[in-house]
């Protein structure tokens, strides 16, 4: 039986880079990955575009980009999140930095690009595949971490009705996951 402290669901970007998180200020906690696919699989192996960043202090600030995002959602975007999001931004870059993932540089510095309502060259990218580089980066440091265990090819969807349905303690036994994990 395995016992975990805490069950993620999902290894894309946000459930690795949480778990990551949680294992880093956690050392000893038992961090569960659960995934219906492969472990790699997720929609953020398929973004191709890149991550816009304050990244170049010279020529943009936090205020350009809160008004290009404004302008951009038509206003209909609330303000607050995108001042959080976009202030939060260079140090979630950093981190994902850090737990390896690279981007494109020219002459030392990150190649910035420009995209959609973006009126300033702030896109941070790793060639077209910008997604496939994060996840890889983001899964060889949660594989690396002593007490992060990725389950591929689970389904929580079995966890949630077998656990909760009376009569179905049976069922509940041979399911596998079911039978590995103790979440207490």
């Amino acid at each position: 039986m395995i016992k975990a402290d805490v069950l993620v669901i999902g290894s894309g970007i946000s459930g690795l880079s949480y778990a990551i998180k949680v294992s880093e200020q956690l050392p000893d906690a038992k961090i569960i990955i659960v995934t219906k696919s492969d472990e790699d699989e997720s929609n953020t192996k398929y973004a191709q575009g890149g991550l816009a960043v304050v990244t170049d202090s010279k020529n943009d600030n936090f205020n350009k980009h809160i008004e290009d995002t404004m302008r951009a959602g038509d206003g209909e975007n609330k303000r607050d999140v995108v001042e959080m999001v976009v202030t939060e931004a260079p140090k979630r870059f950093r981190e994902i930095v850090e737990w390896g993932a690279n981007f494109d540089m020219k002459n030392g510095e990150f190649a910035l690009g420009r995209e959609g309502g973006h009126t300033e060259n702030r896109i941070v990218h790793h060639k077209d595949i910008t997604g496939f580089e994060i996840e890889r980066a983001l899964l060889q440091t949660a594989k690396s971490s002593p007490n992060i265990e990725i389950l591929d090819h689970h389904y929580v969807i079995d966890i949630i009705t077998q656990h909760h349905v009376p009569g179905k303690e049976t069922e509940r036994r041979r399911h596998p996951l079911l039978r590995r994990l103790y979440f207490g």
